[in-house]
């Protein structure tokens, strides 16, 4: 059962997260199609290079002697191919990598119609209408949201930071040599980047909210929306964000062990491995991804749990505030262009 739709439920209910995790895992056919269309972009552009890769080692190597690694004199060895490579592939790859992130646009706007429409079944056909109906409202938010981490990486890493670390410590143009021990500038850096981190967060926070906004009261503004959505944030810090935070944590700790687990395969590697442990470090890889796009459904489904519990209904024009009729008999709604009369 949605529990967006259980609106006179009074009995105690899940967390938030584990609500969300719950019914996105249930979507099963919208997260695969989540992780396949990015692999599918993928697969695209590594078709050449597994060509260039095949031509090369096919005749001028042992079998199996560079699997494990592709050292300095291979990228030596094949320098000026590898840069036509790189080069020729370059516009590819920039094109789908368009494609990969409006492609997660129009997926925005799938989970959020699944979540938010009252109906059940059907869940496929949901996605794909809820994608294409707010794609350009969504479209429109990417948009802002890129100029927003723009601006943001112009202040930490532009003339506010520099200008602030002038004033703070009288370092000149950023230059952190003025500082008397090492481990202060490390401390300046990490706080540099970790503030820096957590504002890229936020924002990427502040845009699902700023979506689900948009999906909840059908609204077409994304500036307004967005707006309006740092008010909430304000106003609600810790409605909003505890069940980002903890989706955040398990994402990443997932991600994380699976990482540590690929990386001990990798190091593994050498000529006595098999194709065995190649699929294996591939099928971790998409487990990650597998599991990333299960947690950003369930993003949005907590952004639609909290933003229905928050975001109060648009007042709606009332159709019989201009009625006639007696008291207690028949009201009938008047148009400006109606021409009525009354008889005593």
């Amino acid at each position: 059962m949605n529990p967006l739709l259980d609106d006179d439920l009074t009995g105690p209910r899940p967390p938030v997260f584990l609500a969300a995790l719950r019914t996105a895992t249930g979507r099963t056919p919208i997260w695969l199609t989540c992780w396949f269309v990015p692999l599918f972009l993928a697969l695209v552009l590594a078709v050449p290079w597994r060509g260039f890769y095949a031509g090369v080692l096919a005749q001028n190597y042992e079998p199996l002697s560079v699997l494990a690694s592709m050292d300095e004199n291979f990228r030596f060895d094949h320098g000026p191919e590898l840069a036509s490579l790189k080069q020729g592939t370059a516009e590819i790859a920039a094109a789908l990598a368009l494609v990969a992130m409006l492609f997660g646009v129009f997926s925005g706007g799938g989970w959020l119609q699944v979540f938010l429409e009252r109906t059940q079944g059907h869940s496929m056909r949901r996605f794909l209408w809820g994608g294409a109906r707010y794609f350009w409202r969504f479209l429109r938010v990417w948009l802002v949201t890129l100029l927003t981490l723009a601006l943001v990486s112009w202040i930490f890493h532009g003339w506010p930071w520099k200008t602030a670390l002038s004033l703070l410590f009288g370092a000149e143009d950023g230059d952190l040599e003025v500082l008397r021990s090492e481990f202060s500038v490390v401390l300046v850096t990490w706080t540099q980047d970790g503030l820096y981190g957590l504002t890229l967060a936020l924002i990427l926070v502040w845009g699902d909210y700023t979506r689900t906004r948009l999906a909840l009261q059908d609204t077409r503004s994304a500036v307004w929306a967005g707006l309006c959505t740092w008010g909430l944030i304000l106003l609600h810090p810790l409605r909003t964000l505890r069940p980002m935070c903890v989706l955040f944590v398990l994402e990443a700790g997932l991600v994380v062990a699976l990482g540590s687990v690929a990386h001990g395969l990798d190091r593994g590697l050498g000529p006595e491995s098999g194709a065995g442990t190649l699929l294996l470090l591939f099928g971790l890889g998409q487990v990650a991804l597998l599991w990333r796009g299960i947690t950003r459904g369930a993003r949005y489904h907590a952004a639609a749990q909290v933003s229905k519990q928050l975001v109060p209904p648009l007042a709606q024009p009332d159709p019989w505030a201009s009625r006639v009729g007696g008291p207690g008999g028949p009201q009938y709604p008047l148009d400006l262009n109606d021409d009525y009369g009354v008889s005593v």
